[in-house]
């Protein structure tokens, strides 16, 4: 089975394969069962396609515009070495002698995929049972997955970190098909080479042809193809010839997959500290956000459970300096504001929270955007700003709790839940009022966000001081910080 050829990907058409996707009209859609696969499998098919077709920016342009037909992508795989991509080969490679090859059974890839010591990490299944076999086909998204999404923790403290970093946060463009989003989400490459700034002789074979030689992998060194299916594992999945129903994709398959092998390797990327102290340079992956410091460049990640994409949404579009860093959006944002410009840009921001395993320790939202997102910035970071406004007034009235003499931690209970509350609800108000950021000017936008997230803040309020309306001492310290939400307002 090939990967750039053949049948593997799971829709509600059955599978079907990345040619097929490509060169047709047919509205496939993917069809996996837990969020964080649709959206690796969204990575990989991209990938895989930027692999495939190798664009220019003028031919993705005409491949957006007008589609792919059937000749140009047989063309382009006779020009390539497509059995790179072979199931046997795609992102394995042979441990070294002596390897601890330590094994696993195929719901760590699924359950606790970051911590394995982590007191959450069979948060996602009531019973191992529910997720222990998959179909062969499985085995490359969830590898994909493993190598890219995850932080370096995975399998406990000593875990590979990969060319991303740990728990990278991602940003996609989402078309209004299948085939759309995996064009939007394809690479041009002669614009990320500039980009990228890579060598002249920087190497394009993946790292499973030519393999990893060192202890520092230096950035400017790595191509384009190798980088997008960079390795931190050797892995294997041991294929055993007895039918099952895949828990993954649920389809059937005449064999199974329980269990898989892997052993770390050596080397340092420049997302690690010891690559960065080594001076490997930070690998520009195209889907992801970054924070350039004075230490050096960091992936975007979530930080806790609660955390919000919100609230850094306007970074994800054309970037922000802070006190301490410069945020840079992903790649694909920058190209995608070059290639096409559409009546709205769905952005897609999905990934790992990177200190939790669990089912909660994800996050995967869909902001509709206006057409033009460099010309449409400033409305949007108005919307956002509220927000951040309104929650820190929101912050500053419950501070009044503190003073009273109770226990700290009783108070903080209470602040956290409801900011927590506040910042949640005010996901679904501002993806309302950006719907209409290309319609409204920006006085109009940042008065219905005033209006709509004061309503919220006030309303999570008055249902705290009903909560504690007998508890004199904090009901009072409640009306002083009622005042103070009020004058802030």
């Amino acid at each position: 089975m090939n990967l750039l050829k053949d049948d593997f990907i799971s829709t509600n058409h059955g599978k079907v394969s990345l040619k097929t996707i490509l060169i047709t009209d047919t509205d496939y859609q993917l069809q996996y069962f837990f969020d964080e696969v649709q959206l690796a499998m969204l990575q990989l098919l991209s990938s895989l396609a930027t692999a495939a077709l190798q664009p220019t920016i003028a031919e993705l342009r005409k491949y957006v515009s007008d589609g792919v037909t059937e000749e140009q992508y047989d063309n382009k795989l006779s020009g390539m070495n497509s059995e790179w991509f072979d199931s046997g080969n795609f992102m394995r490679s042979i441990p070294p002698e002596g390897a601890k090859n330590p094994e696993a059974p195929i719901t760590k890839l699924l359950s606790g995929i970051e911590c394995g010591t982590s007191s959450n990490a069979i948060g996602l299944f009531s019973e191992i049972q529910n997720a222990e076999v998959i179909c062969p086909d499985c085995t490359h998204v969830l590898n994909y997955n493993l190598h890219m999404n995850i932080k370096g923790e995975c399998f406990g403290p000593t875990g590979a970190t990969g060319i991303r970093g740990g728990g990278a946060i991602s940003t996609l463009i989402s078309g209004d098909t299948l085939r759309q989003t995996i064009l939007h989400n394809c690479i041009a490459t002669d614009h990320f080479h500039d980009y990228a700034q890579l060598d002249s002789d920087s190497n394009e074979q993946p790292m499973w042809i030519s393999r990893l030689d060192g202890q520092v992998y230096l950035a400017p060194k790595i191509g384009l193809i190798r980088g997008l299916f960079a390795l931190a594992y050797h892995v294997s999945f041991p294929i055993e010839n007895e039918s099952c129903i895949c828990h993954v994709c649920g389809q059937s398959s005449d064999q199974s997959v329980k269990r898989f092998f892997r052993e770390k390797y050596k080397g340092s990327y420049g997302s690690t500290k010891t690559g960065r102290d080594a001076g490997a340079g930070w690998w520009p992956h195209p889907y992801t956000p970054r924070s350039i410091r004075e230490d050096g460049t960091y992936a975007i990640s979530a930080r806790d459970q609660n955390w919000n994409s919100w609230q850094e949404l306007s970074s994800y579009i054309v970037g922000k300096e802070t006190d301490k860093a410069l945020v840079e959006p992903a790649y694909i944002v920058r190209q995608y504001q070059e290639l096409t410009n559409p009546r709205r840009t769905n952005l897609l921001i999905g990934g790992n929270i990177a200190d939790q395993g669990s089912i909660v320790g994800r996050v995967y939202d869909l902001f509709s955007m206006p057409a033009s997102l460099k010309k449409q910035h400033s409305k949007v970071t108005q919307v956002i700003d509220m927000g951040l406004a309104q929650k820190e007034y929101l912050s500053i009235a419950l501070n009044k709790m503190f003073g009273i003499g109770y226990d700290k931690n009783f108070v903080s209970g209470i602040k956290e839940q409801a900011i927590d509350h506040f910042v949640s609800n005010a996901q679904q108000i501002i993806q309302k009022i950006l719907l209409d950021v290309d319609r409204k000017e920006a006085a109009e936008l940042r008065k219905d966000a005033i209006v709509e997230l004061k309503r919220e803040a006030r309303k999570i309020y008055s249902g705290i001081q009903r909560k504690y309306q007998h508890d004199f001492p904090l009901f009072k310290a409640l009306v002083r910080g009622e005042f103070i939400l009020n004058k802030n307002n």
